[in-house]
């Protein structure tokens, strides 16, 4: 397969995944979307076949791996942390501007100057490794299998989405706050329920690391932020 039909491969599977995602939310009519979801995958199987090789991606110039093995675990893992934290950032910042409530506030502005620096790390990683970068809505780890155990369709840390995000966007006053709350809550868990696998299964180091801090520390600020949305 060239370079080009590589990536509209990954292109079709990852808008497969994103309509899939978008079913199980119950934002897209059930019809269309079983439409649009057959037809992507049919485009991504005839671009398949036109390939003729296998080999895994070259690595971008100027990029060098960081030390340590890897694997699709941890490819994966990478994939969905960048998609947590951009996320993380993207509704963070509508809270620094839109909160009313001051704790809300100062939790916003903390979670985006935290969250922000990650992005660029992990998706150094992952352009070192030949691995598309995720970007707000496309997921490119649906181009390979999940791992053993996992529901292909399954939401992961990124499933705040535009839909999450078109959300906040339209709500204001007490409502926003309890809904960044709720939004937050859900992104912590999902990177402690995906952090969890990287540890078992994992084997880059810095990857491996990032998810152990994540399952030590992500459970006592769920435990804030739930503590918080209970007094609102």
């Amino acid at each position: 397969m060239s370079a080009a039909e590589n990536v509209v491969h990954k292109s079709a599977h990852s808008a497969a995944r994103t309509a899939a995602r978008t079913v199980v939310r119950g934002t897209m009519p059930r019809a269309y979307s079983v439409l649009a979801i057959a037809a992507l995958v049919g485009v991504a199987a005839l671009l398949a076949g036109c390939g003729g090789g296998t080999g895994t991606p070259a690595k971008p110039a100027g990029v060098t791996a960081p030390a340590g093995k890897h694997n699709a675990q941890d490819v994966e893992f990478t994939e969905e942390m960048v998609e947590h934290h951009q996320e993380v950032v993207a509704m963070s910042a509508l809270a620094a501007r839109k909160a009313t409530n001051a704790q809300v506030k100062a939790l916003a502005v903390k979670a985006k100057s935290e969250h922000a620096p990650r992005i660029a790390e992990l998706s150094a990683w992952l352009k070192a490794w030949g691995e598309p970068v995720p970007t707000m809505g496309v997921t490119p780890h649906a181009t390979r299998s999940p791992s053993p155990g996992k529901a292909m369709a399954s939401p992961s840390p990124g499933a705040a989405d535009e839909h999450e995000l078109s959300d906040l966007r339209h709500a204001s006053g007490k409502e926003f706050d309890k809904m960044y709350l709720d939004a937050m809550i859900h992104q912590y868990s999902e990177a402690v329920d995906e952090s969890k696998i990287e540890k078992a299964k994992g084997l880059y180091p810095p990857a491996k690391k990032l998810a152990t801090d994540i399952v030590a520390h992500h459970p006592a600020e769920i435990a804030k932020m739930q503590a918080l949305s209970g007094k609102l």
